[in-house]
């Protein structure tokens, strides 16, 4: 079995370009979008499809992504035959080298705000690993404690409703993924 992988967040350093969403969307620069989704991809990867387009877009200083802004973004990246798998909070985008299946990183926040990923933009992956890691260090335990020191060890101190919900769907995944398993008496690493 393949360790999990402790590592910190690393956020892409996007260029700045002042882009009116009006402008964004009649006239997208398609050529320096993709540049700044593969920058990302190449730094922030595996990366969810609405962190990606937040980052992206916020490059060019826009702050919201209407329905026409993330219109414009989806056609992009799906133009770019990029490597993605559906997960529970949407597509998630990998590097082409990263085998989805052997992923063994979890990444906890960095040093700024922009590394503070929320709970729904953080791949099930990744959340799972961590909980695997969580069984590496704690043995067995029952499932609560299991999903409150997952929560935990990846930064969320409060247990609301999606942080619940992800963390529920974590350990499914790990289960699947059978890097995690489900006995009598609570949950082991596999």
């Amino acid at each position: 079995m393949q360790k999990m992988k402790k590592k910190t967040y690393q956020v892409a350093d996007l260029p700045f370009t002042a882009v009116s969403s009006r402008d964004f969307v009649k006239e997208p620069p398609a050529e320096e979008i993709r540049k700044r989704i593969r920058q990302v991809i190449r730094k922030e990867a595996p990366i969810t499809e609405w962190l990606l387009i937040k980052r992206v877009i916020n490059s060019f200083d826009i702050w919201k992504a209407g329905s026409s802004v993330q219109v414009c973004m989806k056609d992009i990246l799906d133009s770019m035959d990029l490597p993605r798998t559906a997960e529970y909070t949407g597509p998630v985008y990998w590097k082409k080298q990263e085998d989805a299946g052997s992923y063994a990183d979890y990444r906890l926040f960095g040093k700024d705000d922009l590394a503070c990923r929320d709970v729904m933009q953080v791949p099930t992956a990744e959340m799972a690993n961590a909980a695997a890691a969580v069984l590496a260090a704690e043995g067995i335990l029952p499932y609560e404690q299991l999903v409150k020191k997952t929560a935990a060890m990846m930064g969320y101190t409060r247990m609301g409703t999606n942080v619940r919900s992800c963390m529920d769907y974590a350990v499914q995944y790990g289960v699947k993924k059978k890097i995690i398993k489900e006995k009598k008496d609570g949950y082991v690493l596999k």
